[in-house]
């Protein structure tokens, strides 16, 4: 096994410990004061895509892809994360696959440029 294929399980192991740490309270779209932006991504969600159905040009997709890219944002941020409580040897197992491996890439990825000059 290389050292890349070694690095890349240890940072993977490691955050999926990670993610396995994290709670998720709530999900939802985000609320900007009393307002909420569901109504408004939808909309402009919708309109971008008839107007993409109804004239096809690169200024119709790139205003269906901003509008995709503010609903995943808009759902992104209304999610409430918060970490489980756990102890520090926990987060000592979790954080030092995840340091481990991402040296491990490094070294593999900045010897292998060495040898080729």
């Amino acid at each position: 096994m290389s050292k890349k294929t070694l690095g890349w399980a240890l940072v993977i192991i490691g955050l999926f410990m990670l993610f396995k740490m994290v709670r998720v309270s709530s999900f939802g779209f985000y609320r900007f004061g009393r307002i909420s932006t569901s109504a408004i991504v939808l909309v402009l969600l919708l309109l971008s895509a008839i107007a993409v159905v109804a004239n096809k040009n690169k200024f119709t997709v790139g205003c269906f892809i901003f509008s995709l890219a503010l609903l995943v944002i808009s759902l992104i941020m209304g999610t409430e994360l918060y970490f489980a409580y756990v102890s520090l040897t926990d987060i000592l197992l979790v954080l030092v696959p995840v340091v481990l491996g991402t040296g491990l890439i490094l070294k593999s990825v900045f010897h292998k440029r060495k040898e080729a000059y």
